[in-house]
């Protein structure tokens, strides 16, 4: 059996209870006691205040491992975000008993025959596609895909399914076609703040809801006290979430098992921004839903 924490899109920097919700996380993680911990993306900032939020996970006890977000780069270079996350490669692999964890970066933007990673929100101001898995870590990708002997599952910061609008990598087509016909158990993404599943020619791709909030832009609200929204100014455009939403997987020799759990709205709803429970192409809804993957023969 392994057992696996993964959890996204924390935004430390952003919003005003962060060292709360790694704290709740955590102690779940010493209850569960998995044999890793995985973020998919967008923590923190790689600033040296930051420092504390990569200590106080890895003294959960357990190996942790990092994806690569969108927003990681908004005011670092990738080299910086690396050295942050104490990574030697923006893209990896790893393996426990018969199952590889593949880890990509899909923060990129294809610029001709070039590709060029997010660096300080370039992604905003181009009209290239965006974001694009490279044609290098695709090639690196097929080849760690080669051995019959393992099951897979794929974590990227993007989706390799969503079609709204740049949420999802602009290449996902080709980058799926890697994958089918092999055993791959389930991909997951972060990156859309909100809970999906949809499965292609028998690979869920999963899409996990964020730790914090979802971020709408649509109405101001200005719901905590005025030094709060000062010290936080994009409060005022999110729907912060009560509990860190996270999700425990646990993958046996017949399947995986992604326990999920269920939230609250902390202050603001949907409703109160004037927005569905849909956004950005994924369900908003306050929950993290469990699902289970038989494993392919």
């Amino acid at each position: 059996m392994i057992r696996f924490a993964v959890f996204t899109d924390l935004h430390y920097d952003h919003i005003p209870d962060g060292d709360r919700r790694i704290k709740e996380f955590l102690e779940t993680v010493r209850l569960k006691n998995p044999d890793f911990i995985l973020s998919l993306g967008d923590l923190c900032y790689p600033a040296a205040e930051n420092r504390k939020v990569i200590d106080v996970l890895e003294q959960s006890g357990v190996p942790v491992y990092h994806t690569i977000g969108n927003h990681d780069t908004d005011r670092y270079s990738l080299e910086e975000v690396m050295d942050f996350l104490k990574i030697k490669s923006s893209y990896y692999s790893f393996l426990i008993d018969d199952v590889k964890f593949i880890v990509l970066n899909t923060c990129y933007i294809r610029d001709g025959q070039k590709c060029i990673p997010f660096l300080k929100r370039n992604y905003d101001k181009t009209k290239q596609a965006y974001p694009w898995l490279p044609q290098v870590e695709a090639d690196w990708l097929l080849q760690e895909l080669e051995s019959e002997d393992c099951y897979y599952v794929v974590f990227s910061h993007h989706s390799l399914v969503n079609d709204f609008r740049d949420r999802g990598i602009a290449n996902r087509e080709a980058v799926r076609a890697l994958l089918e016909n092999r055993k791959v158990l389930f991909c997951m993404n972060g990156h859309d703040h909100g809970d999906g599943c949809t499965i292609i020619n028998g690979i869920p791709y999963i899409t996990l809801n964020s730790m914090s909030y979802i971020w709408h832009g649509m109405k101001e609200l200005y719901a905590y006290d005025a030094k709060t929204h000062e010290k936080y100014p994009s409060l005022k455009d999110m729907i912060l979430y009560q509990e860190p939403l996270h999700a425990f997987v646990e993958i046996s020799d017949k399947e995986a098992r992604i326990k999920g759990m269920d939230g609250h709205y902390h202050t603001i709803t949907p409703e109160d921004a004037e927005i569905g429970r849909t956004w950005n192409g994924v369900s908003i809804e306050p929950k993290v839903l469990s699902r289970t993957v038989k494993l392919p023969r």
